[in-house]
């Protein structure tokens, strides 16, 4: 996989945004924080939950946050849903999981926690496990039409 798509998303829509390469696959916040020089608590993930319809949730959090299910469910109004499988992260979103990225996955509804929207910039999936991608929460929640809710465990 690559970030052609992703890439092609920041352009089109105008979103001011960097993909950054890293020297290697990025497996933990802790890596990531190391590599670039900033601390865990800049950096969000996007986790994948499935719908009831097997249509994409994507919940932001904090990279130190988890998701919580419950809490995805109460805020859409609708029973917790299914983290998903990385097979079905990739089938519903076009990335694997730990490069899926806050913005360019089409008819995903997306929640994103108050804690990430209290940050100026913040770092997330780039697109693949070896990218990652510096945005303002304010783009992302402009560009997905997301929703502010409590999410975190």
């Amino acid at each position: 996989m690559d970030n052609t798509n992703l890439q092609r998303h920041l352009d089109e829509h105008g979103i001011d945004a960097e993909i950054l390469p890293m020297s290697g696959r990025v497996r933990s916040v802790a890596e990531a924080s190391q590599e670039l020089g900033l601390p865990p608590d800049r950096f969000i993930k996007t986790v994948v939950f499935i719908d009831s319809e097997e249509k994409p949730i994507l919940a932001i959090v904090k990279g130190t946050d988890r998701a919580s299910s419950k809490r995805v469910g109460r805020a859409l109004s609708i029973p917790p849903p299914t983290l998903a499988t990385p097979e079905d992260a990739v089938r519903l979103t076009g990335y694997e999981v730990g490069g899926t990225p806050p913005v360019s996955i089409p008819d995903a509804k997306t929640l994103i926690d108050p804690n990430v929207m209290a940050m100026e910039e913040v770092v997330g999936g780039g697109g693949t496990d070896h990218h990652l991608l510096r945005i303002r929460p304010a783009s992302i929640l402009e560009n997905t039409d997301g929703t502010v809710t409590r999410i975190r465990k």
